[in-house]
Parts: structure tokens; C-alpha cells; sequence
């Protein structure tokens, strides 16, 4: 099953259940957006079967499906962003609510697990302390897919990347919403060191030379 939250956290996420779930500006929606251009009754989720389907209702101003107008119904998958009127709603899957991870990591950064080299440290989260090896491009994001998926509504589906460039570990900001920090201060592009903090919304690593 899916969920549904506003990335800036203003409401409680909500389960997408049959027979659905509808957006717009009038209170009797089950998703309130209350801003000019929005219509009282403007996105429509409707559960299919084993699916979500979003449809935009005739609007002027649009529903958008990773920054792609809807132009026809269209499948929901964990990971994508709806926009209405500039307020983004984020899926993702009702397990990961459950489980609690703020980190997911693909299969090559888990094979990785124990190799020298960078890491990365865990600072919050459920994960605190995790240690996360860097040996080749590794991007980060919040989209499942991202070989370090971070899921916090903060974070941009491809927020930034990590790359070892001649020995160096390098982080590039992937002209993300809320940017990318390096000690406190917003990046983008930059050489890191032992040591350094590496922040992307509310969560935050330790940066770890080779010994």
C-alpha cells in the first residue's frame, strides 16, 4: 500500500485506501491545499486494485507527476512527487513507515560494506552509526532507486552525489530544493575532508578518510 504527506511536513502522511482519496482547496477534501489556482476539487487518487491512479480534474493551473503535467490518468509509485500550485506531495510505500529506516542502500553500496577507503558515518536517525563505504558514484536522494535513498521529505528524489576523484571524495549538489551542507554551510560542489559534516535536511554523516 502507499502513503501520501506534503514534503515540508506540514500533516500527518495519510494511507491511500480504496476507494481513494481526493485533493483541492475545499475542506471536505482529504488533502487540503489552500492556495490560489487550486481548484475545491482538483486531483483525484483513486485505488484499482492492487494501484493508485492520479487524475487531474479538468484544472486550469495543472496536477504535476515529477514536474510532467497529467494530461491522463497515471499510475502512483513510491518515490514520486505530485505538485499542485508549487506544494509537492510525496509517495512512498506504508512498510517503510513501519520499519522506520531513514536509510536505504542499494545492493552495491551493501556488497561494499567493510571495504577501506571513504565512508560515510550515520549522525541521526534510526541508522546512527551505520558506517557506509564510498568506493565509486554513489548518489543520494530520496527516490528508491538512488544508491543511498534517504527517506525524508527534505531531501530532493536526486538531491546530490559522491564521487573519489584521484583519491579525493568529492560531494556535488544536484540542484536540489534545500541544498546540500558541508559543516554548516550550504555547497555546491566541494572537496571533502576527515572529519567533515555532511548534512542533507534534518540528516547528517561523518565523513571518514582512508586510515
Amino acid at each position: 500500500m502507499l502513503k501520501i504527506q506534503f514534503q515540508d511536513g506540514r500533516a500527518a502522511p495519510i494511507l491511500i485506501e480504496a476507494p481513494g482519496k481526493t485533493i483541492g482547496r475545499g475542506d471536505i477534501n482529504d488533502i487540503v491545499i489552500d492556495a490560489e489556482g487550486v481548484n475545491g476539487f482538483h486531483a483525484d487518487l483513486r485505488v484499482d486494485g492492487n494501484q493508485v491512479l492520479i487524475a487531474d480534474v479538468n484544472t486550469a493551473t495543472g496536477t504535476f507527476l515529477n514536474d510532467d503535467r497529467l494530461l491522463a490518468p497515471a499510475p502512483l509509485r513510491a518515490g514520486d512527487v505530485i505538485t499542485i500550485q508549487g506544494v509537492n506531495l510525496e509517495i512512498f510505500a506504508a512498510e517503510d513507515t513501519v520499519a522506520a529506516k531513514t536509510l536505504v542502500l542499494s545492493g552495491s553500496a551493501l556488497l561494499a560494506m567493510g571495504a577501506g577507503g571513504w565512508s560515510l558515518t550515520a549522525e541521526s536517525g534510526p541508522e546512527k552509526g551505520q558506517v557506509i563505504p564510498i568506493q565509486e558514484l554513489t548518489e543520494i536522494g530520496r527516490a528508491l532507486e538512488c544508491d543511498i535513498s534517504i527517506l525524508e521529505p527534505a531531501l530532493s528524489r536526486k538531491h546530490a552525489e559522491l564521487e573519489v576523484v584521484d583519491g579525493v571524495l568529492c560531494i556535488r549538489d544536484l540542484g536540489s530544493a534545500n541544498g546540500t551542507y558541508v559543516n554548516a554551510v550550504k555547497v555546491t560542489e566541494q572537496a571533502l575532508k576527515d572529519k567533515d559534516v555532511l548534512q542533507f535536511g534534518k540528516i547528517r554523516f561523518t565523513i571518514n578518510a582512508p586510515n
